[in-house]
Formats: structure tokens, sequence, C-alpha cells
């Protein structure tokens, strides 16, 4: 039933990681997995990523744009967003969708984003770790930490699954790890995985506790994780002063 990935968005393997491209099959999935209610996530995650008037946002991963958009408009016109995403196609979209002057888009990856040194208040990546490549993630946690400001917040968000959601899910994962080249795709031990309890879970791969311990490594305050109303796992730290 599932041999042919396209059941899902578009997804291609890629050196950034497994791409999703198709804008319009990811926000028909969402709107799935979601009931309907992915509009109210957005909003949660834009409240929960702290962002206030007059901020410098980075949503990485940024998709179709929805999140950036939300995180534009609590900036305001003294603040900005740079929504980055690999797939080209999705940044497309995302800018013929943007009508906020304070929001724009560009095509990057999470383990090299094309931002200076602490120039951020806030930083955003939600659904996205478990696309990048397993030995990259790591570097990808290390950028966050290097375009934050000190003080500044850092906010990763991934399903934390039931029902439709978690069966959903566990098929992407198998998809992912097939085109999988990397030993530690495969729990053969990288440096994003700290917790056993976890790594034995099959869904692991959208768990974002997993990267707690990195997240310190890099240099973050202990991180704090909480459950969305939304079938959402919320982890949320700052970088120290």
């Amino acid at each position: 039933m599932f041999r042919n990935v396209q059941v899902f968005p578009v997804t291609v393997p890629d050196e950034a990681g497994l791409l999703i491209t198709s804008p319009r099959r990811y926000n028909a999935l969402n709107a799935v997995l979601f009931g309907g209610r992915h509009a109210g996530l957005v909003a949660e995650l834009a409240a929960a990523s702290g962002a206030l008037p007059g901020d410098h946002v980075l949503d990485i991963g940024s998709g179709p744009g929805k999140l950036a958009r939300a995180l534009a408009a609590k900036v305001g016109p003294e603040g900005g967003v740079l929504g980055v995403d690999a797939s080209g196609p999705m940044v497309e979209f995302a800018r013929a969708h943007a009508r906020q002057p304070n929001c724009r888009f560009e095509v990057g990856v999470a383990q090299s984003l094309p931002v200076g040194d602490a120039e951020l208040d806030v930083v955003t990546c939600t659904f996205v770790m478990h696309h990048v490549a397993a030995d990259r993630r790591e570097a990808a946690l290390a950028e966050m930490w290097r375009v934050l400001r000190p003080g500044g917040r850092l906010l990763l968000a991934d399903a934390h699954p039931n029902g439709l959601m978690r069966a959903v899910v566990g098929v992407m994962g198998r998809v992912s790890r097939r085109h999988s080249h990397s030993p530690a795709e495969h729990g053969q031990g990288h440096h994003g995985v700290e917790n056993p309890a976890v790594q034995r879970d099959p869904l692991a791969e959208v768990d974002v506790r997993r990267y707690a311990e990195t997240l310190r490594t890099v240099g973050f305050e202990p991180p704090s994780f909480t459950v969305s109303r939304y079938a959402t796992g919320i982890l949320t730290t700052r970088k120290p002063r």
C-alpha cells in the first residue's frame, strides 16, 4: 500500500536530508493529521516561541510559510522574520503567499544557515529535524546557537503522535530510513540520540526530547518540554546571556 511515496507530499532524498517538495500536498496532509486544527497549532507555536514586537526571527524548514507569517504578525513592523527551507518549490510557494513586508524566504539548510553570528532573537524549527541527515543534526543545533544573540530563544517541535498521526508518522519514518545511507539513521549511534528509552521507540525520529543533551552540549540552557493539545512535542531553551 505504501510503496508509492507520493501517498504523502512528494519527498526525494537530497544532500540536505529528506525534502518535501509539494506545498499543496504538504498542506493537505496537515489538514488530515490535525483535523482542520493546523491553524490553532501554528498560533500556539508562534506564542510558545516567545517572539515579541521588534524581534528578529528565523524559521528553519519554513515550508509553505504559515508559521513564519504568524511570527511576522507577532514581531510587527519593527521586527522581521526570515524563513529558510531546503526545498526551492516550498520557498517559491511561501514567497507567493507572503503579504507582510517584514517576512521573507530563502533557500537554505539547517546545518549552514544564511545568517551572521548573534543576529537573531528567536529561532524556530518545527517538524524539520527528522528530515536532517542524522550525522548533521548536531551541526544544525550548533548553527542555531551561533545565530542567536545571548538570551535568544530556540523552539524545536515535532509530532508527539497518537491515533492516525502515529500511524502516518510511523510509515513516513520507515520511508525516510529506506532512503538513508547513514548507519546512524538505523540506530547505530549519532550525537542526536541521547535517551536509550527514546531510541528504542519506533517513532524516536520525531521525539524532540532526544536533542536535550546535545542542546546543552552546544551551549544552550537546559530545555523544557511540553506536549501541545495538537499532538505536538515542543522543546524550548535559551542561549545564555
